[in-house]
C-alpha cells in the first residue's frame, strides 16, 4: 500500500529490526488476494473499500460488463486524482518555501533563544 509506507512484500527477518508483515485475506470483485503488508487490518480494510467504492462507481456510469475493464477504468481513474494531488502539494511545498525565504528575508539574524 504504497504512499502509507506500507508494501505488500516478504517479511522481515526474526531480530532483523524490520517491520514484521501480517498476511490478510481479502476479496475483490469476487476474488480473494492474500496480502502481505505491515499495514493494520483496518488499513487494509480502508484500502479494500476506497478499492470498491472506486469499481462500484465506474460500474454504475459505465456499461462495461467485464471486471477487467471495470478494474481498468476505476485505476485510471484513481491515477488520475492521485497525481492530480501529487501536483497540488508539489505547488503548495514550493509555495512553501517560497513564503519561508521571505520570512527568512525580513526577520533579521539574532542570537539564538534557547528553548
Amino acid at each position: 500500500m504504497s504512499g502509507t509506507g506500507q508494501d505488500f512484500g516478504q517479511a522481515g527477518a526474526a531480530g532483523s529490526g524490520e517491520p514484521l508483515k501480517r498476511t490478510h485475506q481479502v476479496t475483490i470483485l469476487g476474488q480473494q488476494y492474500s496480502l502481505r503488508t505491515e499495514a493494520t487490518p483496518e488499513q487494509v480494510q480502508d484500502v479494500v473499500d476506497f478499492i470498491q467504492r472506486a469499481l462500484t462507481e465506474v460500474s454504475a456510469r459505465q456499461k462495461a460488463v467485464d471486471t477487467l475493464d471495470v478494474a481498468v477504468l476505476a485505476l485510471l481513474n484513481v491515477a488520475g486524482s492521485y497525481l492530480h494531488l501529487k501536483q497540488n502539494a508539489a505547488l503548495g511545498d514550493r509555495r512553501l518555501a517560497e513564503l519561508l525565504e521571505k520570512l527568512r528575508r525580513i526577520i533579521p539574524d539574532g542570537p539564538e533563544v534557547s528553548r
